[in-house]
């Protein structure tokens, strides 16, 4: 497990205050060009501290990656590794969306460029909380998205303090798309929970959540490697009302066998899909796969991968032949491991509060504040 990273301290007016604990968060990955737009755009050189075009006032700049380390901007080449992006005045957007403080531009891992935006913690979740759910959800359900959202950037935090980010901005690790995502609701549950986190031994947790279980959580073996202990199926019968909690997807032969291609798995038509082994929560572990050119096993959470998690929407299914093609019909929506967010919905309708709910998705844990 990760360690918490300790809060800066320095002086304002001959007193001390703390530094706000700030979250790297990669919001664009291997592009070979971005665009980013705002009001009086401050570039330097992230190695060296040295600012670029000061003399020009900047609305906007085009980045593109050069082959090894080189940057372009703005047609004129430099071999600086990274660069830092301001604006005194207001957001920097980019994609159409918009972001506050810093973007830090780089060169990526697999030949483009890497676009991560550092904020404070407790800005970046009120981004987080209405891109995960409905800030219009029943209070105690949003203050338990805002704990949990907190926690998992937290736990990550110090996961990942070696690599360039701290976490994704996508389903990778929670979903986050600027400015415009937030609202006040989403903010006062921010507010209202500032800092708490949940607590295993004093520690937080790999606080892992999902949309909807379908009826029980699952244990994280299957998915990640390490020790969890808080992580523990349970029964939910709050999820019910989700649109999601069953759902069928109908797929032909031939998209199955195209799918199954790019993937590299088979080249041949598919016969017969079979389940091979499932968890102890009914999902499924792995696959037996039929083809014209014999039989594969294929994990389960590789093959709703390949499927897509939008289409595929668990791996609590059950598959059948039917019109030419395959019948996949399932319940819930995500891995199933940790904290059901519909769940916690239908928990918080039946007035439950939000740390009631923390505690009944993760066992044997806390929810409070670390001691400073």
């Amino acid at each position: 497990m990760g360690t918490i990273l300790s809060l800066g301290i320095f002086f304002i007016g001959g007193g001390l205050a703390e530094a706000k604990e700030l979250i790297r968060v990669l919001i664009v990955r291997d592009v070979s060009q971005c665009r980013i737009s705002g009001q009086e755009l401050a570039l330097r050189d992230l190695t060296t501290g040295r600012a670029l075009f000061k003399k020009t006032k900047l609305s906007s700049l085009t980045i593109q990656r050069e082959k090894g380390p080189r940057l372009r901007v703005l047609g004129h080449p430099f071999s600086a590794r990274a660069f830092l992006l301001t604006s005194p005045w207001g957001p920097l957007v980019i994609n159409g969306r918009q972001y506050r403080d810093k973007l830090k531009i780089l060169p990526g891992q697999n030949g483009g460029l890497w676009v991560i935006n550092e904020l404070p913690l407790e800005e970046y979740l009120g981004g987080v909380v209405h891109c995960e759910i409905s800030s219009q959800w029943p209070w105690e359900a949003v203050k338990a998205q805002a704990v949990v959202a907190r926690t998992y950037a937290t736990f990550q935090r110090g996961n990942r303090a070696a690599e360039l980010y701290d976490v994704d901005s996508g389903v990778s690790d929670q979903v986050y798309e600027g400015i415009g995502k937030e609202d006040l609701q989403s903010r006062k549950a921010v507010e209202e929970t500032e800092g708490e986190l949940v607590l295993y031994q004093g520690h937080p947790i790999f606080s892992v959540y999902h949309s909807c279980c379908g009826g029980e959580t699952e244990s994280p073996e299957s998915l990640w490697p390490g020790y969890f202990p808080y992580l523990k199926g349970t029964a939910c019968n709050f999820c019910i009302d989700s649109p999601r909690f069953l759902w069928n997807y109908p797929v032909d032969s031939e998209k199955l066998r195209r799918t199954l291609k790019r993937a590299r798995f088979l080249d041949s038509e598919v016969l017969g899909i079979e389940i091979a082994e499932r968890s102890r929560s009914r999902r499924v572990l792995q696959l037996t796969v039929t083809s014209e050119r014999g039989q594969m096993e294929i994990p389960g959470k590789d093959f709703r991968r390949l499927l897509g998690y939008d289409f595929l929407r668990s791996t609590n299914f059950m598959v059948q032949k039917k019109d030419g093609g395959y019948l996949f019909s399932g319940r819930g929506w995500g891995h199933g491991v940790g904290l059901c967010q519909w769940g916690a919905k239908g928990m918080a309708e039946r007035g439950m509060d939000y740390r009631s709910i923390l505690k009944y998705y993760y066992q044997n844990v806390e929810a409070g504040k670390i001691p400073r």
